[in-house]
C-alpha cells in the first residue's frame, strides 16, 4: 500500500470520518472516489489515530488476487484450522468470533482499502461484523464499481455514510507538489503539474518524483521550476500502458486516433470504428462521451492516458494516423474553427507548406482560445511565409504574453520599419508599445504613441485599404494606451483626464480599455467606490479576428479591478474568493503575465488579511517561475510583497530572496517604491532594527512625488504601528481622506495610536476585524490592552488581550514585533520590545548597545526588566515568550 505521500486537501473529509467514528452513528464511512484520489490515505490516517478513539483497528487490503479465495482479505486475522473443521453455516460466525477476538476488550475498527476486490463471503462478514457486532468501518471504494449491489447497500441501508472525495484544486495539488518535492514548485510549473494530474494526489507524487530523477525539475532560490517537458513516472506509465493494452488492436488503434485528435467529434469515429469498440472503452473508464454545444465529442477520461499514448506512438505511426485525422476533419475545416486550426498544425508536423492566410487565421483561433503555446508556433510560420503588419503584430504579441519581451520587441520594431499607412503605424504602434511597457522602456514607448497618434490624425478619410485592418478609432486606443504610460510615468493627473475623456466613447473596444485603466488607476488611488463605479456594467466588447489582438486588457482585468476595489473596501475575503474562483484560475493559464497578476493581487489579499505565510508560499511560487518574466511591470512589486510576507513571518529565506530580486526594476515606477520602503522598514523591524525603520518610512513621507495615495496611507499606518503614531499623524495630514470601510480604519488606527485612546483602538480593531484584515486587528486590540493596563483597567486590559489572541490565531506564522504585543508580553515598553527582539537574536549587551546608541548598563537594566514583565530568567527563554519561536503555541 504506497501512501508516502502527505493528506492535503482533506480536511473536511478527515473530520467527517473522525465525528463519525466519535459519535458511532452511522457505524463508519464508505469513501468513494478515482484511483489514486487519496482514499488510501484517509483510510490509513483513521487507522493511525484509532488507538485515540478506543478502538483496536485492523488494516485489510483487498486485491485481485484476495478475490479468488473465500474470506481471502481477512485470512491473517482467522484460524485456518478452526474454520476448515466448522460446518459451513458457521464459517461467518468462526471467523466474527476470530476478528472480535483480535480486538480483545477494545471496539474493532475495520479499515478496508478497496472494499470492490472482496469476495462475496468477505463482503457478508463485513456487514455481519457492522450489523451484529458493533465493528466500525472505514472502507474505500473506486467511484466507477460504486454502484454495485452488494456494495451501495452499505450506505443506502444506512451502516455506512457515503463520502465523496471531490478533485482536488490546484492550490492544494501545489501543496503536494511542494511537500514530495521538499520545496514550493513555482507557479507555472504548479499550474503544468495540475493539468496532467486532473486533481489527483497520486498522480501528482508519481510527476513530481519522475520528474526529479529525469531532472526536468531545477532548483534555484528554494523553489522548483519546469526545465522541460514533463513527464510521468516509469511505473504511472506502465500501469497506465497496462489498462490500455488489454484492448484489442482496433480499440489501440482508435485510443490512438483519439489522443492524437482529442477531442474528436463522435461521429467522425463512427464513420472509422464499431460503435462497440467504443462502447467497450468507455465502460472500462478509459474514453468519455460528452456534449460540447451540438456536438458530442470524445475525450480521454484522464488527460495523462492521451499524453502517454502521444509520447509512445512510433513516428510512421503517428504519421499515418495524422493523414487519417486530416481526412476526417477536411470536411468540417470550412464550419468548425478547431477543425481549421488542427489541420494547420497537423499540415506543420507533416513538413507540408499550408497558405499562410489559413495560417494566420488558426493562429487568431488559438490566440483566441489562449491557447498561446500553439498560438505562437503557427504565427511564427504564418510571419515567416509573409511578414505583414498584421501577422507581426499578433506574433509579437503573442510572444509578450509569453513573457518573451525581447524577441516581440525584434519582430514588431522590423513591421515599424515597413508600415504602409498610418492605420498600420497604429495597429503596430498599439503591440510595440505594450512590448516596449513591459521592457520599463516607458519614453520610448510613449514617444512612440505620440508619432502613431499624429500619423492617424493626419490621415485623410479616403486613406486606408478598406477590409484589410479593422474599422476602429484608432486615435482614442492610442490616447488610452499612453494614459497607462503615463502612470508609470507619474503624470498621475494627466493620465486620469486622458481616461475620462474617453471612458464613455461611441467606440466600445475605447470604452472597455478607458474604464478598466481608470478603475486600476482609482483603485489604486484609495478610491475603491469610484473604481467599481468605473467598472460597473461594463461589457468586453465583442472581439473579432484583428481586434482581439489590439485589446491590452482582456475580461479577466475587469474582475482584478474588483478585487482590488473589495480588498481597498474592506472586503478582503470577498476578494479572495474572487481570485480563486475556477473561472479566473482557468483564464490565462499558460500567459505569465496574466497568472502573475492573478497571483499577485491574491498574495497581496492573503497578506492583508494577515495570512502572511500562505501569502510567501504563493508568491514565491510566482517569482521563480517565467511568471517573473511575464509581468516586468510588477515584479519589484511582487518582490516587495514577498519581503513584507517574510519579515511577518520572520521567514529569512523569503526576506533574502526578496532582497535580491528588489532593484532589478525600474526605480521609476511609483507604486513600486513605495511598497518598497514599506516592505524594507518591515524588513528592518524584523530584525530588531525599529529606528531604521521609522527613518525609512518617515524619509518617504517627506517627499513631495506623485505615489499612489494608498501606498503612501500604508507608510504612515506602518510608521504608526512601528511606534512613531504622533509623526504618521503629522504626515497623513497632507494625505487625501480615502474613501472605503479598510481605508478609512487605517486613518483611524493612526490618530487612534497617537492619541493612545483605548476605547478607540478596541473599536478600530472591530472595524478592521470586519473587513478581514485581521492582523491589523488583533494590532489594534493588543494595543488597547497595553493602554488599559497603564490605566489600571485590569478588566478592559484582559479582554482586549483576549480579543488579540482570538483573532491572531488567522495569522499563522505571524512572528514580529506585532504578536510581540500579545499575551503577557503586553506590558513592554516600545524600548523594552526593541532590545528584546535584538537579544532574541543571540546579540550581546554590547551588541546591542552599540545598535541603539545606549550604554551596556541601561541594555542590562531594560533586559532584567524584561526578564521580570515576561516571568523568564535568561535570554534563551525570550524567543518562546516573545511568540518568535516556530514551534510556540498559537
Amino acid at each position: 500500500m504506497d501512501t508516502q505521500w502527505p493528506l492535503i486537501g482533506r480536511a473536511a473529509e478527515q473530520q467527517k470520518i473522525e465525528e463519525i467514528l466519535k459519535n458511532g452513528t452511522p457505524r463508519g464511512a464508505i469513501i468513494l472516489g478515482s484511483a489514486g484520489s487519496g482514499k488510501t490515505r484517509l483510510v490509513l490516517d483513521s487507522y493511525e489515530r484509532a488507538s485515540s478513539y478506543g478502538f483496536h483497528p485492523l488494516l485489510i487490503s483487498a486485491t485481485h488476487a484476495s478475490r479468488e479465495i473465500p474470506l481471502g482479505a481477512f485470512a491473517p486475522w482467522i484460524s485456518p484450522d478452526r474454520i476448515s473443521l466448522a460446518e459451513a453455516h458457521s464459517v461467518l460466525a468462526r471467523s466474527a468470533e476470530s476478528l472480535k477476538r483480535v480486538a480483545g476488550n477494545r471496539r474493532l475498527l475495520l479499515c478496508v482499502d478497496d472494499v470492490q476486490f472482496l469476495d462475496s463471503a468477505s463482503i457478508l462478514l463485513l456487514r455481519q461484523m457492522i450489523t451484529h457486532h458493533r465493528a466500525a468501518t472505514v472502507a474505500t471504494c473506486r467511484e466507477d464499481v460504486a454502484s454495485a449491489h452488494d456494495i451501495m447497500a452499505f450506505w443506502k441501508d444506512g451502516l455506512l455514510a457515503r463520502i465523496d472525495l471531490p478533485v482536488l484544486g490546484e492550490d492544494d495539488s501545489a501543496k503536494i507538489a511542494a511537500a514530495v518535492a521538499g520545496d514550493p514548485v513555482d507557479s507555472m510549473t504548479a499550474s503544468e503539474i495540475y493539468r496532467l494530474s486532473d486533481g489527483l494526489p497520486l498522480t501528482v507524487r508519481e510527476l513530481i518524483i519522475s520528474s526529479k530523477e529525469k531532472g526536468q525539475l531545477t532548483h534555484k532560490n528554494g523553489t522548483w521550476s519546469l526545465s522541460g517537458e514533463i513527464t510521468a513516472a516509469s511505473r504511472l506509465v506502465d500501469l497506465i500502458k497496462e489498462r490500455i493494452q488489454e484492448s484489442s488492436l482496433p480499440q489501440i488503434d482508435l485510443l490512438q486516433i483519439v489522443a492524437l485528435g482529442e477531442p474528436v467529434p463522435l461521429r467522425h469515429l463512427l464513420n472509422a470504428y464499431d460503435i462497440s469498440e467504443l462502447e467497450e472503452l468507455e465502460s472500462r473508464s478509459i474514453l468519455a462521451v460528452r456534449k460540447e454545444g451540438a456536438e458530442e465529442e470524445v475525450r480521454f477520461v484522464h488527460p495523462l492516458y492521451s499524453e502517454i499514448l502521444r509520447n509512445s506512438m512510433p513516428s510512421l505511426q503517428r504519421r499515418r494516423h495524422i493523414r487519417e485525422l486530416v481526412k476526417l476533419y477536411r470536411m468540417d475545416s470550412q464550419s468548425r474553427a478547431d477543425a481549421a486550426l488542427k489541420l494547420a498544425l497537423w499540415s506543420i508536423e507533416l513538413g507540408e507548406d499550408p497558405d499562410p492566410v489559413v495560417l494566420h487565421n488558426a493562429a487568431l483561433i488559438s490566440f483566441a482560445a489562449l491557447d498561446l503555446k500553439n498560438a505562437q508556433q503557427l504565427s511564427e510560420a504564418s510571419w515567416k511565409a509573409d511578414p505583414t503588419a498584421e501577422i507581426s503584430t499578433l506574433l509579437g504579441t503573442v510572444l509578450w504574453m509569453r513573457g518573451r519581451y525581447r524577441e516581440a520587441e525584434d519582430v514588431l520594431a522590423v513591421a515599424w520599419s515597413r508600415v504602409r499607412d498610418p492605420r498600420e503605424r497604429a495597429v503596430v504602434g498599439l503591440a510595440r508599445a505594450t512590448t516596449l511597457e513591459g521592457l520599463e522602456k516607458f519614453h520610448e514607448a510613449e514617444e512612440l504613441l505620440t508619432q502613431a497618434m499624429l500619423a492617424v490624425q493626419n490621415e485623410p478619410e479616403e486613406a486606408g485599404r478598406e477590409g484589410d485592418l479593422p474599422d476602429l478609432e484608432y486615435a482614442g486606443l492610442l490616447q488610452v494606451r499612453r494614459a497607462k504610460l503615463l502612470l508609470h510615468l507619474s503624470r498621475k493627473a494627466e493620465a486620469e483626464e486622458i481616461l475620462g475623456s474617453y471612458q464613455d466613447s461611441m467606440d466600445p473596444y475605447v470604452t472597455w480599455e478607458a474604464r478598466i485603466t481608470l478603475g486600476l488607476l482609482l483603485a489604486h488611488d484609495g478610491r475603491p467606490a469610484d473604481a467599481s463605479r468605473a467598472v460597473e456594467n461594463l461589457e468586453p466588447p465583442e472581439l473579432d479576428r484583428y481586434s482581439r489582438v489590439l485589446i491590452s486588457h482582456h475580461p479577466i482585468m475587469k474582475d482584478l479591478v474588483k478585487a482590488i476595489a473589495l480588498m481597498q473596501s474592506g472586503r478582503i475575503g470577498d476578494a479572495i474568493e474572487l481570485l480563486s474562483s475556477g473561472r479566473i484560475e482557468s483564464v490565462y493559464r499558460e500567459s505569465p503575465s496574466a497568472r502573475a497578476m492573478l497571483e499577485g493581487v491574491r498574495g497581496e489579499a492573503e497578506l492583508l488579511s494577515g495570512d502572511a505565510r500562505e501569502a510567501a508560499v504563493r508568491l514565491t511560487r510566482v517569482l521563480a517561475s517565467e511568471v517573473e518574466q511575464g509581468w516586468p511591470l510588477g515584479r519589484t512589486y511582487l518582490y516587495c510583497c514577498l519581503l513584507q510576507a517574510g519579515a511577518l513571518t520572520d521567514d529569512k529565506k523569503s526576506m533574502a530572496m526578496a532582497r535580491s530580486g528588489i532593484g532589478s526594476g525600474d526605480e521609476s515606477l511609483a507604486y513600486a517604491v513605495g511598497a518598497q520602503v514599506v516592505a524594507e522598514a518591515w524588513a528592518a523591524a524584523a530584525d530588531g532594527e525599529i529606528d531604521a525603520a521609522q527613518q525609512q518610512l518617515t524619509e518617504f513621507l517627506e517627499r513631495p512625488d506623485d505615489a499612489r495615495e494608498t501606498i503612501r496611507l500604508e507608510a504612515a499606518h506602518s510608521l504608526a504601528r512601528l511606534g512613531d503614531a504622533k509623526r504618521a499623524a503629522l504626515y497623513f495630514q497632507n494625505i487625501v481622506p480615502p474613501q472605503g470601510p479598510l481605508l478609512s480604519a487605517r486613518v483611524q488606527h493612526i490618530e487612534a495610536l497617537s492619541s493612545r485612546d483605548a476605547a478607540e483602538l478596541e473599536l478600530v480593531g472591530k472595524r478592521f476585524e470586519a473587513c478581514g484584515a485581521h492582523l491589523l486587528a488583533a494590532e489594534s486590540h493588543a494595543g488597547a490592552s497595553r493602554i488599559y493596563t497603564r490605566q489600571g483597567n485590569k478588566r478592559a486590559a484582559a479582554r482586549t488581550m483576549r480579543n488579540s489572541s482570538r483573532i491572531l490565531e488567522h495569522c499563522p506564522g505571524v512572528r514580529t514585533p506585532v504578536s510581540v504585543t500579545v499575551g503577557d508580553a503586553i506590558q513592554l515598553t516600545d524600548r523594552e520590545r526593541q532590545i528584546a527582539l535584538l537579544a532574541a537574536q543571540n546579540m550581546s549587551s554590547a551588541e546591542i548597545a552599540e545598535r541603539l546608541v545606549l550604554s551596556v548598563r541601561t541594555v542590562n537594566n531594560h533586559l532584567q526588566k524584561i526578564f521580570s514583565k515576561l516571568g523568564i530568567t535568561s535570554r534563551r527563554d525570550i524567543r518562546k515568550s516573545l511568540r518568535l519561536e516556530s514551534d510556540a503555541p498559537e
